[in-house]
């Protein structure tokens, strides 16, 4: 049976963790299974394991590598993490989250301290840059979304560079070229998804329209380096972002569409 894995830690961003692990395994269909690495005592996650319901595991060790294993079992679909332990820290991921999150090869929903502990997943942000790898990374979300009625907001952000170049009929063009943006960058959700195109960079804008068009779930293709200069996106996502992102791993694109399937 394919699950959502739900790492708990003993911190306040436990609870957002396991709640939005909860609204990610009522959108894919399947079940929530939480897990904590035992430090220096079990309790916190223990009692809100019981309080949702949720079965707990507690395992000692390496926090890093029991979570890399364990997320790595065939019937995990995505691992869920919370991005630091307390809203003040400034770093957009811990150390831990770094670790885990470059490594793990299945999608990894990352969760700010600070979002809703009482979520449900009713419209999902996918930027796509135009690339062939973050288009094909939110593939199986956005068929599923659309399946399941849930709204998708598909993001293009316009540089100088990448801006068409409209004649005496900008409003009827822009339609055809957002036409031909979806047919080829996302076919799969042509006709059941919105459209918003921006002029600006995509590190400062999906956090930005992720908040306009009230987002509560971010989709993000990446490369999992998360070295300085890289990632930019996820890092400025992350950073001022209070609703969880899913990171999809190109190497992970089909991992999502077998738990929906």
């Amino acid at each position: 049976m394919r699950q959502v894995l739900a790492a708990l830690d003993r911190s306040p961003a436990a609870k957002p963790v396991l709640a939005a692990a909860r609204a990610l395994a009522a959108f894919l269909g399947v079940q929530v299974t939480a897990l904590h690495v035992r430090c220096d005592g079990s309790e916190v996650p223990r009692r809100l394991a019981a309080d949702a319901g949720v079965p707990l595991r507690v395992i000692d060790g390496d926090v890093v590598a029991r979570l890399v294993e364990a997320a790595e079992a065939d019937e995990v679909a995505v691992l869920v993490i919370g991005a630091r332990r307390i809203p003040t820290d400034p770093r957009p991921l811990g150390a831990t989250a770094v670790t885990v999150a470059t490594t793990v090869t299945k999608p990894v929903l990352v969760v700010p301290p600070q979002a809703d502990p009482h979520v449900s997943y009713t419209r999902v942000l996918a930027p796509l840059e135009g690339s062939v790898a973050t288009s094909l990374a939110p593939r199986p979300l956005i068929e599923l979304a659309a399946r399941v009625g849930i709204d998708i907001v598909v993001l293009h952000c316009l540089g100088p560079q990448t801006l068409p170049a409209f004649t005496d009929q900008p409003q009827h063009e822009h339609a055809i070229w957002a036409s031909e943006f979806l047919a080829r960058h996302c076919p799969w959700g042509n006709s059941a998804v919105r459209f918003e195109a921006r002029l600006g960079r995509s590190e400062d804008l999906v956090p930005i329209v992720a908040r306009e068009v009230g987002c509560d779930l971010i989709v993000l293709g990446w490369s999992q380096m998360f070295t300085p200069g890289r990632a930019r996106v996820v890092r400025a996502t992350l950073e001022r972002s209070s609703v969880p992102v899913l990171l999809v791993s190109v190497r992970a694109l089909t991992t999502v569409a077998g738990a929906a399937g």
